[in-house]
């Protein structure tokens, strides 16, 4: 009990002076001992950060302390236990840094030179030639719904605004909504997946295509409530993706497919440049 309390008294102290002026003197070496090691006062108070309260340092630095315990327990057990041939880790250890230092390397260099910027001429090419892999898994729409409260007043005005081709009424349709508190959808040039509109409107719908093909503008009741549908636009199943669909998804296969031939050309240049200066060599057998 009185080692614990010193440990408190020592934590406080250091965690409510600056990190810059922190000192370890006239405290003990070591707070807690594993072995033939040992865990420091340094060591302890630079996990606690900076203004802790009390409670909130000796918390911390109980648990760093038996997390510490246990980890030298853990892996003394392991050393002394393992065999010497399952303990050898040079090489993986080795693999692991270059990877390490190679990655960080070549972010670094990605990020310098690596050009982002791309034309809608690109992104339309690209598109054209790789339509592919743009297959559609599911049917999409172009849509606006309305669900409103069977009591909402002024329905022949909310018709008329929802039955409407212009952009003006679209904006009185949503101002609407917001007055009445219905939810409502009126991202007319957006694509939803079809099975996303399901979701949020109840219709019955058992040929999904035939549906669709009708472009349908309809309403109904359920519950307490009243919806209205308009589709707008749709494309098939297993159809071509509309290039505004997955333009975001172009962009990104564009620019990894830069930074891969960014990546390709630096190394083969270094290795070139290595090569010229003599640093490195096929040592090949010519006897």
């Amino acid at each position: 009990m009185i080692r614990y309390a010193l440990i408190a008294c020592s934590i406080l102290f250091l965690a409510c002076q600056p990190k810059e002026e922190a000192s370890t003197e006239g405290v003990v070496d070591g707070v807690a001992r594993a072995y033939d090691k040992t865990l420091t006062w340094e060591e302890l108070s630079a996990i606690i950060p900076d203004q802790s309260s009390e409670e909130d340092s000796i918390m911390l630095a109980e648990r760093y302390i038996n997390d510490w315990l246990k980890l030298q327990v853990m892996l003394h057990t392991a050393e002394t236990n393992l065999p010497e041939e399952e303990k050898k880790f040079e090489q993986e250890l080795e693999n692991y840094r270059n990877t390490l230092l190679t990655y960080a390397y070549e972010n670094t260099f990605v990020q310098q030179r690596l050009d982002t910027n791309l034309t809608e001429a690109e992104v339309n090419a690209y598109y054209e030639q790789n339509q592919e892999i743009f297959s559609l898994n599911d049917y999409i729409v172009k849509v606006k719904f309305c669900i409103l409260a069977k009591d909402t007043p002024k329905l022949k005005r909310f018709r008329k605004l929802f039955e409407s081709d212009e952009s003006e009424d679209l904006v009185k349709l949503e101002q609407f909504c917001v007055d009445y508190g219905a939810s409502y959808y009126v991202d007319v040039e957006e694509w939803m997946y079809f099975e996303d509109l399901l979701q949020q409107v109840p219709l019955e719908v058992y040929n999904v295509e035939s549906f669709l093909k009708k472009k349908p503008s309809t309403e109904f009741e359920k519950s307490d409530k009243m919806y209205f549908v308009s589709v707008l636009d749709y494309k098939l199943k297993d159809g071509v993706s509309p290039i505004d669909l997955v333009e975001d998804q172009i962009r990104n296969l564009i620019i990894n497919k830069r930074k891969k031939e960014l990546l390709t050309n630096m190394r083969e240049q270094l290795y070139k440049d290595a090569l010229a200066r003599n640093e490195v060599e096929k040592m090949t057998d010519n006897e």
